[in-house]
């Protein structure tokens, strides 16, 4: 794999982690952890941090770049389907990254192979653990065998916090007569309607990749009991999505949006980058989607661009939403990890926040001010799912092929092939080969 040669921070726009060649063995994982040091060299550096997702990354880099003059810093994006087929190859490689962006699907097999290094020596460093609470640290951390999360050695910190809601064009919904957000789901459903009795397709849905299953997970944590679905991504022995009949009743709910024309024929094939370019021409009205694309929202939109949690049956009850840190991890190969671990260190500071923020994510630490606009929203939002317990996990996080379950699965439900119940018995199915 050649890198990049420029000066800062090169940022490599699609770059397939898949080609980069298979040498090198798994790297056994140490008994204990070298000596750490928070005073970083003042030779040059170079780190090369492979991630999925553009924002934050560019900020938290400049940031850090500013602060440290001798390192730099060269970024290689994958778009994120390949980027979670190919994480484990590239730290395999001969030419791993210093630092990745941490996915903890793809970490069930990466973790036990010892191919990203424990951080527990460096959290007790810099204090990781007392800046953050443990409500985002814990799906960072797991046992050696990667099988549970929420316990064992901290394999990551975050950047910025992610949350998934629902995203809205203000002049689309006003133009179908829909003026407030929906207190509860059938309201939200009464506003769909309208949106397609005015002639517009009410939501957008990239179900080739990863939005048809995220769609499918929103409905389940407001219809679903949060703790189960919690412990079945978590890992938890004997947990099961047959314990509520919740998880079905959401697949159920999708069919019956796919059969009401609520989003386009052929959402199966749509990527994600069709369906911003769609909602950002206001061919659409809705796009449950994370606050990763806040910022393409808000400079496409302005002022028309809105977000609110998707509500659940009754009104008032509990905020729950799909949220979690946006973390990154170092390469047991990395020759720099104490200068790998200043960054980790100063992407969850109170420093980092304003770049955080102005990307559209959440910081993890106090958030600036200036979150305003649609980012201020979000930030509201999220503070809001975290004073009700309600921040609930990614469910490609349950095993390393979930993500390939669902994204079928759901394509499957969307096209009339999969039943709903059948696909959430797919989803266990997938769970038990991978806990067994």
């Amino acid at each position: 794999m050649k890198r990049p040669t420029t000066l800062a921070a090169v940022v490599t726009a699609v770059f397939l982690l898949a080609a980069c060649g298979t040498g090198g063995t798994a790297r056994q994982q140490p008994d204990e952890q070298e000596d750490v040091s928070t005073e970083i060299t003042s030779d040059p550096v170079t780190l090369t941090v492979s991630y999925a997702s553009d924002p934050p990354i560019t900020p938290l880099v400049d940031g850090f770049t500013q602060a440290h003059p001798n390192v730099t810093i060269e970024l290689v994006q994958t778009p994120f389907a390949d980027y979670q087929t190919s994480l484990k190859l590239s730290l395999a490689s001969d030419d791993a990254p210093d630092i990745v962006q941490y996915s903890p699907g793809p970490m069930r097999s990466i973790v036990p192979a010892g191919l990203v290094e424990p951080l527990d020596t460096y959290a007790e460093a810099y204090g990781w653990r007392d800046r953050l609470p443990s409500s985002v640290l814990d799906i960072l951390a797991s046992n050696e065998e990667a099988t549970q999360y929420g316990t064992g050695n901290l394999y990551a910190m975050p950047g910025a916090i992610q949350l998934v809601g629902v995203f809205y064009n203000k002049s689309v919904t006003a133009a179908a007569g829909v003026t407030d957000e929906p207190a509860t789901l059938a309201e939200f459903e009464d506003d769909l309607a309208a949106v397609g009795a005015s002639g517009v397709t009410p939501l957008s849905l990239p179900a080739l990749g990863i939005g048809g299953f995220q769609l499918w997970s929103s409905l389940a944590n407001v219809l679903a009991d949060l703790e189960t679905f919690n412990a079945w991504v978590y890992g938890e022995p004997g947990a099961t999505l047959a314990d509520d009949d919740g998880f079905v009743e959401a697949a159920e709910k999708v069919k019956a949006w796919a059969d009401a024309g609520y989003f386009a024929d052929g959402a199966a094939a749509v990527a994600d980058a069709d369906a911003i370019a769609e909602f950002t021409a206001g061919e659409t009205a809705y796009f449950v989607t994370g606050n990763w694309n806040a910022k393409a929202f808000a400079d496409a939109l302005g002022d028309d661009a809105g977000f609110f949690l998707l509500p659940g049956p009754d009104a008032g009850q509990p905020a729950v939403a799909m949220g979690s840190a946006f973390p990154y991890s170092i390469s047991a190969a990395s020759e720099h990890k104490d200068v790998a671990a200043a960054f980790l260190d100063y992407i969850s500071s109170a420093e980092a926040a304003p770049g955080v923020a102005e990307s559209g994510f959440v910081p993890v630490t106090a958030a600036p001010d200036a979150a305003t606009g649609l980012g201020g929203t979000v930030q509201a939002a999220y503070e809001e799912v975290t004073a009700a317990g309600g921040v609930a996990p990614f469910a490609n996080w349950a095993t390393s092929s979930m993500i390939d379950s669902l994204t079928a699965g759901m394509q499957g439900v969307i096209g009339g092939t999969v039943a709903p119940a059948d696909f959430v018995a797919s989803l266990q199915d997938d769970w038990e080969r991978n806990h067994s």
